[in-house]
């Protein structure tokens, strides 16, 4: 049963909303395409473990997609947990394509593809930090002796996994995503007692869920980005041209010539991550490209979203469920 579900990724939403409203020329333009290319195939990678994990008894398997959980004054976050009466488990899920090597000497892991080497932090290090952050978290929470497996799972079945000769103990850490149901089997056969009821399992779950925190991160900082860089109007739905021109009660694109009523909408959702969750009617004029007061006043009021205060200092609650974790 899938307790929290796999949402795009924010730092995909906040990358895709900025690369369509920068100048193509912007000088960290291909930095920010870079990420966006590595957090997408991320995403992919997890997205393609579904198939194995929508086989599992929906009714013994709690599944948890990027929880976030604050530990010792830092946060830890898990692609996916399971949790079992019998058993947690904690996967770490990488989408590389080549050759990897897991070096487990200097605990680095290095692509190698087309000729070129590439290091990379190392995933079993990383899985087996979330092992001892989840164990100790359950600890303070009164959740103890609960066996918890970790595994590194690589989601390309082409990728050619390789260790150093003589460490094939690597291998109980790291396998293909195809691997993943007997993997599972292997974990049932060795934990047979059951260590929660499933009353406190979904007491666990809802913890786990109250507990986690979703990431902001400041994509703006991160790349030097000022307000003055982001192309302000509405984008087009069907072509992406910003902006749209209101006329009379609807938007018209200067380029499709595509009509819509709602474009606004999304115009609203990227300014809530861009820029700010709150926005004034003279923000609102300013970035929709709209002179009327009163056109904003009542676009805005149709959302149905929270204000404070008074007159010229009404500020409205962009708030927006679909871009919440």
């Amino acid at each position: 049963m899938i307790m929290k579900e796999r949402k795009t990724p924010q730092v995909v939403l906040i990358l895709e909303m900025l690369l369509n409203r920068l100048h193509p020329q912007y000088p960290r333009r291909h930095e920010m395409e870079e990420e966006l290319k590595r957090c997408l195939s991320g995403h992919k990678g997890e997205q393609s473990l579904d198939f194995y994990l929508n086989d599992l008894p929906q009714k013994d398997y709690l599944i948890f997609h990027n929880l976030r959980i604050l530990q010792n004054n830092s946060y830890f976050e898990m692609d996916i947990l399971i949790l079992t009466q019998k058993y947690f488990l904690i996967i770490e899920v990488k989408n590389f394509s080549g050759t990897l090597f897991f070096d487990q000497d200097l605990y680095q892991l290095i692509r190698t593809i087309n000729g070129l080497e590439e290091t990379f932090a190392d995933p079993i290090s990383q899985v087996k930090r979330q092992f001892y952050c989840l164990r100790d978290w359950l600890k303070e929470h009164q959740y103890t002796n609960i066996p918890i497996e970790s595994i590194v799972i690589v989601s390309n079945p082409q990728t050619q996994i390789k260790v150093s000769p003589g460490r094939s103990d690597i291998y109980k850490w790291v396998t293909h995503k195809t691997h993943l149901p007997e993997r599972i089997r292997s974990y049932e056969l060795k934990h047979k007692a059951e260590r929660l009821s499933m009353k406190d399992l979904r007491k666990l779950s809802k913890l786990l869920l109250k507990k986690h925190t979703s990431p902001t991160p400041n994509i703006l900082q991160k790349y030097q980005i000022s307000i003055e860089d982001i192309i302000q109007g509405v984008a087009c739905p069907k072509c992406s041209v910003i902006p749209m021109k209101r006329v009379k009660s609807k938007w018209v694109c200067t380029s499709c010539s595509l009509e819509s009523k709602r474009a606004h909408v999304q115009a609203l959702r990227e300014y809530s991550l861009l820029i700010s969750s709150t926005i004034t009617n003279s923000q609102g004029r300013n970035f929709l490209k709209v002179s009327c007061r009163n056109t904003v006043r009542n676009l805005l009021l149709d959302l149905n979203i929270s204000t404070s205060g008074r007159l010229r200092h009404t500020r409205y609650h962009l708030e927006f469920d679909d871009l919440r974790d």
